[in-house]
């Protein structure tokens, strides 16, 4: 049946189509309706006596398709276009293909993954099928090719590398397997030592970073008598009303069954089956990615490795109990770093470590093991629990794991056992040479680090000191460091009165030897603070211990009333942490610490881990990277200029740009900004509001509900703040529709001002060169100035107003704002140019060069359509790299016809605006940038649009106190807000080409969470 359904055009349609479509049929109030998904063209082919209805339907549908833009085929398009065409073509074609197969109200988002929108493996062979037809035998995409390349962007550029040959005209291809690009392996080094430049968690009490700091600080104990949020707990450990100590005492997590299924694009149904370690492991790798600065979004396709210690489902066992079909792929371990590898894109390793306590700290030993040997340029390490099974916890009771008491007491005489604890801790570590090169933020440098077994010892589950004392050993040979400089412990510490002994007196016999008496080994735990994390424990001591070096104090140990009777104390060179201590400074060296711990399975691992920041508590608190110098890079035509070599003066407005999925989650990242910012003053040039504003540029992700605020001051940015975390919001408000492909129009007529271009030349390096080197031709042609003239400097006899000199300024200024928008990563499609205009235009399409645009710009202002003529006989002319587009006709010109004498010198024709915006409009540009000093000749095509108007950006150079610039104008990077908000890939490093920044901690993503249970 189902073939027969197919073999008609049948289709499948995803639950989301199905459930508008029944949406609909209710607000109708249909009594007898049939849904189906089908594909009429093959319908039509396959079924010969059609009822007059459908057929009516079929040319109906024809009538739809003619009327839609042109039928020229694909191989058609692509041969008409330019090698830069090729991939936005492609791009453009796969987009109403993909809508096609999968009947989207619109065309999809071209980074959007192909199964993300609901495609299923039928549909991956249609549009497979439907590629191969629109190629028309000059290419065959290869079977897996949907698989192999899952989003639109991908696909296009895959495609373009393969139809090279066939575009042409070539011989066909066939694609049968895919090219695997080689990849060039760093250079290791043993003595290069590896950084943490980002941690995120999410632990008891502690939902972040800052407040797992304050927990500890404040010595807060977060274990409780049950779950302390709302929500039905009933089977699960933690139940309020839960019989047993170990069924309802522990330290938990608040909200444990939320999760942002929409942010990851993972249905409700396989959300709901997804164990809680997978959620928070997706989360809080996003989150450690975020603290390092690092847009998660570009390490698609990177050698990042993913390794975490993770346990056994015990959400599993609920599901079982509710006696739900499980998945299995929601609850093993191998699947909860794999998923993140899935979710991010990355291509390094992504390997569960089972170690039980053990398990995250060997899991950063084997991430510092691939770093260090050029395996992977970055790793995510990191630990993450759930206590959820009453079974498991009685077992644990059984065996004398847990404490009767339900207290963590590690080091007391009171010690019974531990308390099981939930939590999530990630890092992201770098090799230390290059965190440094990139101006990463650095926690710390993890200098030395090793794992063993306990071998033949006293029992599987028994402590043994001889091999924990051999792991400490061996990590601190590594770190060629002495035992002496050795700080502080933070032991495992499980609180047993046969653990604990064992654990200190083997971190006295490795860090006892040369230390001086009034020098103790300070201990602690964060056991007493959190329970037992167990696969988790590793990290979150890890992370305490990050936090304190940073902070310059060790927090107080609690619970630590009565020492351990079985613990030596007057032998031993160490001392408990029972008061909050001030880590102990020696000379300015830095700070060093361990981090134990040891598992049931009998594994040990040891890590040695050392402060980047001066001993001296010298900027305490979160770290910020070194200042790097960001350079300024020369777009395209005029890559080859000269840099500026002089100073130039600070830019006043800055752009924050914020992005989130959702609106709601805009307007809370809006708010977490706005709080960020409490007491903060200062101009928009200040260090901090800079550095800022470039790490929300380049450290962040940019999705689809963006917003772009521009400011000049502290004051300013929190208005915006404001207005925008107060925004009503519902979760299902659509994007904005994205533009994708720019025009530039130039338009022909300006009043020129005197100091027209100063702001620019003062501030922005990229747009100073170009007006440098047209200022050093003119002194060439005129031994005059032509900066001079445009910044109206007393005593010259030339101004604006002759338009010998008019000419050559407003040509230079439509240049230098062309290369200033390139220089941030908006480039255009297609350019159109009005009257003299036209010559900026022509530039941008390459034409002609920077140069020669200019003396022809010269020579028309001096001396017209001859003067052009004449000039024309010395200039190199060019086919346009991108389509030229007439202002006078909506044309397509080429070279010659761009330069003709007439065409320049006329005004603008505003009767041609709509023929402009039609052949803009059929080239599928969507946003006009209006370039130079002119009138608004791209404003004024974008009213002559047909259809849904375009996205209209000012270029932001304006008369001062003219024109129709807001009191809050921001320049240029008030445009470059627009271009953001439009949704335009920007490259935020050209808004500080020229300047050193450093990375700072942002506000991390508000995540919009959601109830997933079983």
């Amino acid at each position: 049946i189902e073939r027969q359904r197919a073999s008609r055009g049948g289709r499948w349609f995803t639950p989301q189509q199905g459930i508008r479509a029944l949406e609909r049929l209710v607000r109708q109030d249909a009594t007898a309706s049939v849904v189906m998904s089908m594909d009429w063209a093959i319908f039509e082919e396959a079924v010969e006596d059609r009822p007059a209805f459908v057929e009516d339907l079929l040319s109906a549908a024809h009538a739809a398709d003619d009327d839609s833009g042109p039928t020229e085929d694909l191989m058609s398009r692509l041969r008409g276009a330019g090698p830069a065409e090729h991939e936005d073509v492609l791009a453009s074609f796969l987009q109403g293909e993909v809508r096609a197969v999968l009947r989207l109200p619109t065309a999809p988002s071209v980074t959007v993954g192909f199964f993300d929108l609901g495609m299923d493996s039928l549909m991956a062979v249609e549009l497979r099928n439907r590629l191969n037809r629109a190629f028309a035998g000059e290419y065959v995409a290869s079977n897996t090719v949907v698989f192999d390349y899952p989003d639109i962007a991908s696909m296009a550029k895959h495609l373009v590398a393969e139809l090279g040959p066939a575009a042409g005209g070539g011989a066909p291809v066939r694609a049968d397997e895919p090219a695997v690009a080689a990849r060039p392996r760093p250079v290791a080094s043993d003595e290069d030592g590896i950084a943490v430049v980002g941690m995120a968690c999410r632990f008891p009490g502690a939902p972040d970073l800052a407040s797992f700091w304050e927990l500890l600080a404040a010595g807060r104990d977060a274990v409780t008598d049950g779950r302390r949020d709302g929500g039905a707990w009933n089977g699960a450990v933690g139940a309020p009303d839960a019989e047993g100590v170990d069924q309802r005492r522990g330290a938990f997590i608040d909200e444990i069954d939320m999760f942002d299924s929409r942010f990851f694009r993972i249905p409700p149904i396989e959300a709901r089956t997804m164990d809680p370690r997978q959620r928070m492991m997706l989360e809080t790798s996003w989150e450690a990615l975020e603290d390092a600065g690092l847009d998660p979004a570009g390490l698609r396709g990177s050698r990042t490795g993913v390794y975490a210690g993770v346990g056994v489902s015990e959400y599993r066992d609920l599901i079982e109990a509710s006696r739900t079909d499980q998945s299995y792929l929601g609850t093993t371990s191998s699947v909860t770093v794999g998923r993140v590898a899935f979710v991010l894109g990355l291509e390094g390793p992504a390997l569960p470590i089972d170690l039980a306590c053990a398990s995250s700290l060997a899991a950063v030993h084997q991430a510092v093991v691939a770093l260090g040997r050029g395996e992977v340029d970055l790793a995510l390490a990191g630990g993450v629990n759930v206590v959820l099974s009453p079974s498991v916890s009685r077992l644990m009771l059984d065996l004398g794991m847990l404490s009767p008491t339900g207290q963590c007491r590690p080091f007391d005489a009171a010690a019974d056992g531990y308390v099981r604890g939930e939590g999530c801790g990630m890092i992201a570590l770098k090799r230390l040479r290059d965190a440094e090169a990139d101006g990463d933020r650095i926690w710390g440098v993890i200098r030395g680090s090793a794992v063993n077994q306990n071998g033949a010892s006293a029992g599987l589950t028994v402590p043994n000191g001889p091999a924990q004392e051999r792991v400490m050993a061996d990590a601190l040979a590594q770190a060629g460091i002495r035992p002496e400089q050795v700080d502080y412990l933070e032991a495992h510490a499980t609180g047993s009165q046969l653990g604990d002994p064992i654990e200190l007196q083997t971190a006295a016999a490795v860090y006892g030897p040369g230390r001086d008496p009034e020098r103790p080994l300070i201990v602690g735990s964060v056991k007493s603070n959190i329970g037992h994390t167990e696969s988790a424990a590793g990290m979150a001591a890890l992370i305490k211990t990050l936090l304190a070096m940073n902070q310059g104090v060790i927090p107080k140990h609690l619970h630590y009333e009565e020492p351990n009777p079985h613990v030596e104390w007057g032998e031993l060179p160490l001392r408990v942490a029972s008061e909050p201590t001030d880590w102990p400074s020696d000379g300015g060296r830095p700070r060093v610490a361990g981090v134990n711990a040891f598992g049931i399975s009998g594994a040990n691992a040891h890590v040695l881990v050392e402060g980047y920041a001066p001993a001296d508590g010298r900027g305490a608190g979160p770290p910020a990277g070194e200042p790097r110098p960001i350079p300024v890079s020369l777009p395209g035509p005029v890559a080859e200029l000269p840099a500026p070599v002089e100073e130039w003066g600070e830019r006043t407005a800055r752009v924050l740009p914020l992005a989130g999925r959702s609106a709601p989650a805009l307007r809370d990242l809006a708010g977490r900004y706005l709080a960020a910012l409490d007491g903060e003053d200062g101009a928009a040039c200040d260090g901090r509001l800079s550095d800022l504003a470039w790490t929300a540029g380049v450290g962040r992700s940019h999705f689809d509900h963006r917003a772009g605020l521009p400011f000049r001051d502290a004051e300013e940015l929190r208005q915006r703040l404001r207005a925008l975390a107060d925004r009503d919001a519902a979760p299902d408000d659509p994007p904005p529709g994205a533009a994708t492909k720019v025009a530039f129009a130039y338009g022909g007529g300006f009043d020129p001002w005197p100091g027209m271009g100063a702001e620019l030349y003062a501030s922005e390096p990229v747009a100073r060169a170009v007006l440098e080197r047209c200022d050093a031709l003119m002194r060439e042609e005129r031994a005059e100035s032509l900066l001079e003239v445009m910044f109206g400097q007393a005593g010259l006899d030339e101004d604006l107003c002759d338009p010998a000199w008019a000419a050559p300024a407003g040509y230079a200024i439509a240049c230098a704002l062309t290369a200033l928008w390139a220089s941030v990563g908006v480039r255009p499609a297609a350019v159109v140019g009005s009257g003299p205009g036209g010559l900026a235009a022509a530039q941008a399409a390459g034409v002609v060069s920077l140069e020669d645009g200019l003396r022809l710009a010269a020579a028309l202002g001096s001396g017209g359509s001859d003067g052009l003529e004449a000039a024309l006989r010395d200039v190199a002319v060019a086919a346009p790299t991108v389509p030229l587009v007439d202002g006078a006709s909506g044309e397509l010109l080429e070279s010659a016809d761009a330069l003709a004498g007439d065409r320049l010198l006329q005004d603008d024709d505003r009767a041609a605006l709509s023929a402009c915006a039609a052949r803009l409009s059929q080239r599928g540009i969507d946003a006009v940038v209006d370039i130079g000093p002119g009138d608004g000749f791209g404003s004024a095509i974008g009213a002559a649009w047909p259809g849904a108007a375009p996205v209209v950006l000012r270029a932001g150079l304006r008369p001062p106190d003219g024109g129709d610039a807001p009191a809050s104008d921001c320049g240029f990077a008030g445009a470059v807000a627009g271009a953001y908000e439009a949704g335009l890939d920007i490259a935020f490093a050209g808004l500080f080409a020229g300047e050193s920044r450093r990375r700072i901690a942002l506000p991390g993503y508000p995540f919009q969470r959601r109830r997933h249970w079983i």
